[in-house]
């Protein structure tokens, strides 16, 4: 299938049609105007309705209320919720207050997830609150997209989804939307985005607004650990994609390169990952050891307890690492309130191990500091080797011992605050226990 159909064929699957777009923008009216009416307050359309960019059925309103910049951010905090929640009263939604920078109220009206955010009217350069940027941001893809690269941004955007590399959460280190929108003005579509990605280097930068003639010093420090680095066109000193991850990016580059291979629709499908609860078993009991750890969630948003959780991760099998414990697959989820986290590794070791010294030869020194730290110290090959028990040779029992820990001596060890204060009632489970969602989970993490 050449590429114009294949682009007519996905369009008609994820593009909305004009109702779609028309009824979210006569809600974001309605609501504009009764907050102008009730607050004397202006209103900005931003996220991917706002600027025509979204999949079809996502039906989501971010409405940011302007607050003159002078006004004091105590009162933006209160009056904001005060305007959302008087919204959702009008229009008869129901809504939760949320934290981002500061609070806001999010919930739904007539089908639509609505967003009323505060925000302070204010220039780029000036800016008091991370939110305001995204009015600009709006302002700015309006100003340099036109009708086809829409179509073709709602086309990548819808692409990432498929391969679980959409959102700028902390959960999903993916794409944001707006960064989608960013790389098709530059590039001028979805193939030619493609097309360029798929040679992309281990780090890639783009400049939209030629904002650095070269990155200063400061910069290159700050976005030194982040594969591709877009600045901002609003704020040159901000990376649109700053949140995405090494590993999701090399995920993308290599989707890229695979879409390129061999064009089709399925790239744009989300299947269900499918196996039987035999496959399952049969996978686990044929592997190596499981380790599988539950506690309880942190009451806490996703934002701050998926970075915890990847910290600890990492602490772990460092720990579990020096302790010479191989590690196979590794991972984390939560659901309902907890959080489960397991390894794949070989459980058990010898409790003898050698450790290989220097080379006997004109190596005066470092045979004498070996000798003295080690016993029963012998020669193999031209090495001194000296055998020694293991500390541990379970892993369930170095991680036993190592939760056995109270709240702040976990903390002291580098557990992550939210997670050490959670870690009363933990314990040790079967992975093949849990309800559905750990398994759907646990089977494609092993790829069953």
């Amino acid at each position: 299938m050449n590429w114009k159909r294949l682009r007519e064929k996905i369009l008609e699957e994820v593009y909305p049609e004009s109702k779609e777009l028309e009824e979210a923008e006569e809600l974001y009216q309605n609501i504009s105007n009764f907050i102008l009416e009730e607050f004397g307050l202006e209103t900005h359309f931003a996220g991917s309705s706002g600027r025509g960019t979204c999949m079809t059925g996502d039906k989501d309103i971010d409405v940011f209320v302007l607050f003159p910049k002078n006004t004091d951010r105590r009162e933006l905090e209160e009056k904001g919720l005060t305007v959302g929640k008087k919204v959702f009263k009008e229009f008869n939604g129901e809504f939760e207050v949320d934290y981002a920078e500061h609070p806001y109220t999010k919930g739904e009206i007539n089908e639509h997830e609505v967003e009323i955010v505060p925000c302070f009217d204010v220039e780029p350069e000036n800016i008091r609150s991370a939110v305001d940027r995204s009015p600009h941001h709006s302002r700015w893809v309006r100003e340099n997209i036109d009708d086809e690269l829409r179509k073709d941004a709602v086309i990548l955007k819808k692409f990432l989804k498929s391969n679980g590399l959409y959102g700028s959460s902390l959960k999903v280190e993916g794409f944001s939307g707006y960064l989608c929108e960013n790389l098709i003005i530059e590039y001028g579509g979805f193939r030619e985005v493609v097309e360029s990605a798929q040679n992309w280097e281990r780090e890639k930068m783009f400049d939209p607004e030629g904002h650095h003639e070269e990155l200063p010093e400061e910069l290159e420090n700050k976005f030194s650990e982040d594969s591709l680095i877009l600045i901002d066109p609003v704020d040159p000193e901000r990376n649109v994609a700053s949140v995405l991850s090494e590993e999701n990016y090399a995920r993308f580059v290599h989707l890229c390169w695979e879409f390129s291979e061999d064009p089709g629709l399925d790239f744009f499908e989300e299947d269900e990952y499918e196996y039987t609860e035999f496959e399952l078993k049969k996978e686990v009991e044929g592997r190596g050891d499981f380790i599988v750890v539950d506690f309880e969630r942190p009451k806490e948003v996703d934002d701050l307890v998926y970075p915890q959780m990847r910290k600890l991760m990492s602490l772990l099998t460092q720990k579990l690492e020096k302790n010479d414990f191989r590690i196979y697959e590794q991972g984390f989820h939560s659901w309902n309130g907890k959080l489960r986290l397991f390894f794949e590794l070989d459980e058990e070791l010898p409790k003898v191990e050698e450790l290989k010294g220097p080379q006997v030869f004109h190596n005066a020194k470092h045979l004498r500091q070996f000798t003295q730290k080690y016993d029963n110290t012998f020669v193999q090959d031209d090495r001194l080797v000296a055998k020694t028990e293991r500390e541990y040779t379970s892993a369930r029992e170095f991680l036993k011992d190592f939760f056995n820990q109270d709240s702040q001596e976990l903390k002291e060890s580098g557990v992550p605050d939210h997670l050490a204060d959670c870690m009363d009632e933990l314990s040790f489970v079967d992975p093949l226990s849990g309800e559905e969602e750990w398994l759907n989970y646990l089977a494609e993490k092993l790829r069953v």
